[in-house]
């Protein structure tokens, strides 16, 4: 009787320490999983966290470098051409977007859209279309999700809305006009009229694009604005912002 327990528990230890192939990719499951979970929580969270400095140093450098502005809503709200802010060069600096609807969020805005630009977490300039508040097509591109996640919520922006290009010398408020979600390959939506090849230009407009959807990259998410007016800094705060608290550094 003892000799046969014995023999049964060896025989169950035999078949414990038996392979199985279906356990095994089971588990070789799980351990994917997790890897793929946290790759995706570093990539959402963790890349947000990371640019959260490179955005507050191109905002700081920017606005070190920047006529200050009286601390009062301006009246001074112009619909004539903007001056010009000159040709910047790559991953320079040519101001910052302000949107209300965000919460009056602030992003700085570089010259280029190459990943690298845009894994600062700064919204991009695309360098082949038209300088701020000038005529033609001034078209931006910037993260949906990761590195600021800053376009995440684009698809709040509703007509009429305001966004607000700072520049050094002047604030451009920019009206939004319609959106619409086309292919990656889509570009004409860029164009100094948007999807018209060849066309004279003859409105100031903007155009923001991003991944879509929120969590995906295989669409792309295009607001476009039309030009409203623009008020020179040195007399104060654009109506638009007066009650962000963060509009104007002095």
């Amino acid at each position: 009787m003892i000799r046969q327990t014995k023999q049964t528990r060896l025989e169950k230890e035999k078949r414990r320490k038996r392979f199985d192939p279906i356990a095994a990719f089971g588990e070789l499951l799980i351990i994917i999983g997790l890897l793929f979970g946290l790759f995706a929580f570093w990539d959402v969270f963790v890349t947000d966290w990371q640019v959260a400095s490179y955005n507050h140093q191109a905002l700081d450098s920017f606005q070190k470098n920047t006529k200050s502005c009286p601390n009062r809503i301006s009246k001074d709200e112009r619909k004539s051409a903007p001056p010009s802010i000159g040709i910047k060069q790559e991953n320079e600096t040519l101001g910052a977007l302000h949107v209300p609807k965000w919460n009056y969020m602030v992003i700085p805005v570089k010259e280029g859209t190459t990943q690298l630009i845009l894994n600062t977490g700064a919204a991009g300039h695309y360098e082949t279309t038209a300088l701020p508040g000038q005529i033609g097509n001034f078209s931006v591109a910037a993260h949906r999700r990761s590195f600021g996640s800053n376009f995440r919520r684009i698809d709040v922006l509703k007509p009429g809305d305001t966004v607000v290009m700072e520049t050094d010398n002047e604030w451009l408020i920019y009206k939004v006009r319609n959106h619409k979600i086309v292919s990656p390959t889509q570009s004409n939506v860029i164009l100094p009229v948007p999807e018209k090849p060849g066309e004279q230009p003859t409105e100031r407009l903007m155009t923001m694009t991003t991944c879509n959807p929120e969590y995906g990259n295989w669409e792309r998410y295009i607001v476009h604005l039309n030009f409203d007016h623009w008020v020179p800094r040195k007399s104060g705060i654009p109506q638009e912002l007066a009650e962000g608290g963060n509009a104007c550094a002095g």
